[in-house]
């Protein structure tokens, strides 16, 4: 009987959207086997309770070392592994390049040995369209047909970008049953440390009268981590969707971090001032992607809250995180 059993498989899904993606596909009635090499992500308590049902299956294990074939009859493949974060991108560009093309290129070996596949998602970046609004052709909100520019190469930052935009063009020409998403700055609990919200919220929490807020006059628009994994769900179940490119947000509400910190601090009920200071760590200045043909394809409509995911979020880092 187990081998009518929906199957998928998660790269790098101990991560926060591998996570939250893992716990929706076995509500959805999928068997789901999760491979990770714990470089970023970590076994905390909320990976250990997913870890109890049946239905889940961890492996860990380095994919850029070798593409190890758990099952040949996976449905869909999520690929989620990368080498991620500013500081790693900085550090360690060369790795970022090699490591990224490898584990797709290995991700991509195993999913053309499948015999079921229906589906394979890339999960790339908004980080695609840096060198477009470097170079002032980017609209916005921004089309997923925009223009797309390289940066200057001898950018460190611009090579995860470059790792993605390659990684597009692997899947387009895979011969795989393709679907590349470009997440916008999705966010809530379970996410890490390395992104601004939680940054913020730690700074909040702190002793000090003063938090130093960097690029305070940049925008962002922010994705609560459920209506992206509901969008991630949808397009899924559609056929629509297949060989397309999508970007993942919300652009409902664009909101400056200065304005973000503020809202933080009255989350928080701590009485902060706030210090803006630029910093040249080449962070797009405005991120705000165009929904309207993923939206209306999947026919959803965002609907959720801001302040309540916000709040949400920074009260799971205030209990379990910052303590």
């Amino acid at each position: 009987m187990r081998k009518n059993f929906k199957k998928a498989l998660i790269t790098g899904g101990v991560g926060f959207i591998g996570y939250h993606l893992a716990k929706r596909l076995v509500n959805e009635g999928f068997h789901v086997d999760i491979i990770d090499n714990l470089s970023r992500g970590k076994i905390d308590s909320d990976f250990k309770n997913l870890l109890k049902n049946k239905k889940i299956n961890f492996f860990k294990h380095d994919f850029f070392k070798n593409n190890l074939i758990l099952n040949k009859n996976y449905n869909f493949i999520f690929h989620l592994a990368a080498i991620v974060g500013v500081k790693n991108v900085i550090s360690k560009p060369y790795e970022v390049l090699e490591k990224n093309v490898k584990l797709l290129l290995n991700t991509i070996k195993c999913a053309k040995k499948q015999k079921k596949l229906k589906r394979f998602f890339f999960l790339s970046t908004s980080e695609v369209y840096a060198g477009s609004l470097k170079h002032k052709i980017l609209n916005f909100p921004t089309k997923e047909s925009n223009i797309i520019s390289l940066d200057d190469l001898n950018n460190n930052r611009s090579t995860y970008m470059l790792s993605k935009i390659y990684g597009e063009a692997l899947c387009q020409f895979s011969g795989l049953p393709f679907t590349i998403l470009r997440p916008h700055n999705i966010f809530g609990e379970r996410m890490g440390m390395s992104h601004v919200i939680p940054e913020l919220t730690k700074k909040v929490l702190s002793k000090n009268k003063f938090i130093t807020v960097y690029n305070s006059n940049h925008t962002r628009t922010f994705c609560y981590i459920d209506d992206a994994i509901e969008m991630i769900i949808r397009i899924m179940k559609s056929k629509k969707t297949l060989y397309r490119t999508y970007n993942l947000g919300d652009p409902r509400q664009e909101i400056k971090i200065y304005d973000l910190a503020k809202k933080i601090i009255k989350i928080v009920n701590k009485n902060k001032k706030i210090k803006s200071k630029k910093i040249n760590n080449f962070s797009p200045k405005r991120r705000s992607p165009r929904m309207t043909k993923l939206l209306k394809e999947i026919d959803f409509k965002l609907n959720s809250s801001l302040n309540s995911n916000l709040i949400k979020t920074v009260k799971w880092y205030k209990k379990n995180f910052l303590k």
